[in-house]
């Protein structure tokens, strides 16, 4: 494919991405896509098949964009620190989109769970792999003593993933940072964070 082919491709997915996050699989048609994108339709046939195959290309792009930022997110000069620039960054990234949309994958686990085997394990995967992610940081966090130790560094990372999901529920229906803010709050206090000048902003309204 050409470069031109592969700049089309990319509108056309950021394009599905976009109105998913808006209304969700089902109601995102190939229609609603081509206008969007501005391309013609046989553009979209050309790269995809069918719906399912581009809804699935775009949740995979998502999903490196996501771990990217992900990547870029969990530094600092100790694992503790990276924890809190993680929440940070989730909180900023939500707040600049004014919480609209919410997560691209707990949208599509909630939609699609009873319906779409093949989206639900791209998003399964998603879920997993940020749970293995924070489980390193969070082990990683326990040996330089910033964080407590009595606790499974798996539940731990596991609580964490399903807890933000519903801040950041709670936040696109509220339009407000407050649900997300909490929940993040709520983390450092769990994980008895050690990294005070930090913990302190995270927790500067709570």
């Amino acid at each position: 494919m050409g470069e031109k082919g592969e700049i089309t491709k990319n509108k056309i997915m950021n394009a599905a991405v976009k109105l998913i996050f808006q209304k969700g699989i089902e109601s995102t048609s190939i229609s609603d896509i081509v206008k969007e994108a501005g391309v013609a339709k046989g553009s979209i046939f050309f790269h995809f098949p069918d719906k399912q195959t581009l809804v699935s290309e775009a949740l995979k792009q998502y999903e490196n964009n996501f771990f990217i930022f992900m990547e870029q997110s969990l530094t600092g000069d100790t694992p503790g620190e990276r924890l809190i620039n993680f929440f940070e960054n989730v909180g900023k990234a939500h707040k600049e989109k004014n919480y609209a949309g919410g997560c691209i994958f707990g949208n599509t686990a909630l939609e699609m769970a009873d319906k779409n085997e093949i989206f639900t394990g791209i998003v399964s995967n998603v879920f997993k792999k940020w749970v293995r992610n924070l489980k390193d940081v969070i082990d990683e966090a326990i040996k330089t003593g910033e964080i407590r130790k009595d606790i499974r560094p798996d539940i731990m990372a596991t609580t964490i993933v399903t807890t933000l999901e519903g801040g950041i529920m709670l936040s696109r229906l509220e339009k407000s940072g407050e649900p997300l803010e909490k929940s993040m709050c709520a983390f450092v206090k769990m994980l008895d964070m050690k990294t005070q000048s930090k913990k302190e902003e995270i927790c500067l309204n709570y």
